[in-house]
């Protein structure tokens, strides 16, 4: 359920909202590449005053001139008795500067966060929120495809704490081929993705105070189905010992594109995951316990030839039994069939 706004983030929100309409008024004109930008800092708790290391990773797609999407990932570290981190979407206005070389911007946007509680008994707590998120950023480009960045996150959730984030760091821009005069060339691909197949390996750290990890596996097997969606039916294995071991089925749409001469992908995906756990809680009667969860993965890919790859998944589950995890999945794959880039 989505939290209910106070009367200042409300305001807060009409006011961003009126800046991201006035700097779009601005004469529009193509802006050239995707951004990809790693950024390190500090969150402070606006609720105590606590602070803690943070960090985010933030792919920006810019449409125009003066508007841009992204998708991030922040972590806002350990405070107190919380551990949070979660994804962000928002839609950005900026304003280019000294000769496009500094851009200011301003975001509003949605933040789908996972709260790691410890609990004053003992045990811990995970909680699944939604909160506003609005960011202010400066970036500036001393040389191509290279850049440099700051930028400040305001979290404003209605039933946990309120954080702020300052950060900085450096981004890529990462480009594409571009598009012959008359359009798309004859043997542009109408898919991002053809047909692949990939074994996984890797680890899978439950997400309580001691992260607890374990041995994490699987396979994948995806679809182009657009230019820029795949599908994919995954099945994965987590076994954590004296914890928990996870097997089932996860199946998600994802948003996926192709950069540096399409060698390398970039995606997100989201969907759910039915599994079987080995081991349920104490508490559980059960020896074994059917249950779905939410899957959300953020995935990168190289193809180092036109039928071989390698790729990255980190899944994060979302349980209903505050057991989330994290699985850091490493994979050699092979695609074939469609045009997909480089075929």
């Amino acid at each position: 359920m989505m939290p209910k706004l106070s009367g200042m983030s409300t305001r807060a929100l009409w006011t961003l909202l009126a800046i991201l309409f006035t700097i779009c008024l601005f004469p529009p004109i193509p802006s050239p590449a995707e951004e990809l930008s790693v950024l390190a800092g500090m969150t402070e708790s606006v609720d105590s005053g606590g602070m803690s290391p943070s960090w985010e990773v933030m792919f920006r797609h810019n449409f125009l001139r003066n508007f841009a999407a992204s998708l991030s990932w922040i972590n806002e570290g350990r405070l107190e008795e919380h551990s949070r981190d979660g994804i962000a979407a928002q839609g950005w206005g900026r304003v280019p500067l000294l000769d496009n070389r500094l851009s200011i911007g301003v975001g509003a946007g949605i933040y789908n966060y996972f709260d790691t509680v410890q609990q004053q008994e003992g045990g811990h707590k995970n909680v699944h929120g939604w909160a506003p998120v609005y960011s202010l950023s400066a970036t500036y480009y001393p040389r191509e495809p290279w850049f440099a960045q700051v930028a400040v996150n305001h979290i404003h959730p209605g039933g946990d704490f309120r954080s702020d984030t300052f950060l900085a760091g450096v981004g890529y821009r990462l480009w594409k081929e571009a598009d012959t005069p008359s359009g798309r060339r004859e043997r542009d691909p109408v898919w991002t993705t053809g047909y692949e197949v990939a074994p996984f390996l890797g680890q899978v750290v439950l997400n309580r105070p001691d992260n607890d990890p374990g041995i994490g596996s699987g396979i994948e097997f995806r679809m182009g189905i657009d230019e820029h969606l795949d599908w994919t039916a995954t099945w994965l294995n987590e076994d954590v010992p004296r914890t928990f071991h996870r097997t089932g089925l996860g199946t998600q749409i994802w948003l996926v594109d192709a950069f540096l001469a399409r060698r390398i992908t970039l995606g997100f995906g989201a969907g759910l995951y039915s599994f079987v756990d080995r081991e349920p809680t104490p508490d559980s009667a059960e020896n074994e316990r059917l249950d779905i969860a939410g899957l959300l993965t953020v995935t990168a890919s190289y193809r180092f030839s036109d039928r071989w790859f390698t790729r990255f998944n980190w899944n994060r589950v979302m349980s209903n039994d505050s057991r989330d995890s994290d699985n850091f999945l490493l994979g050699l794959g092979y695609r074939w069939g469609r045009r997909s880039g480089d075929e």
